[in-house]
């Protein structure tokens, strides 16, 4: 598993289908969708839980065009610091 150090935060991205009303899923070489799951947190995000934040393992979250991708074990991941997640997401 992949811990990010320091004030990064490691995440999933929520891949988006886009469909045609009448059903027909488009296929798209780049989505513009910058939302994910949060995987892990790195022990100085002032962000996490831990710290009285609003992000812990799980979250739902939206962030900015800058970050690392990462393929580890045939799993890709985004790398991000915690100043580029931008918002929560809440169900």
């Amino acid at each position: 598993m992949i811990k990010p150090l320091f004030d990064n935060v490691l995440l999933k991205k929520i891949e988006v289908e886009k469909a045609t009303t009448s059903g027909i899923v488009l296929a798209s070489k780049e989505d513009a969708s910058n939302t994910g799951i949060v995987v892990a947190l790195g022990e100085s995000c002032l962000l996490s839980t831990d710290n009285e934040g609003e992000l812990s393992t799980g979250s739902k979250v939206v962030f900015s065009d800058k970050y690392k991708k990462v393929d580890f074990e045939g799993q890709e991941y985004y790398l991000v610091n915690e100043e580029e997640v931008l918002a929560v997401i809440e169900d």
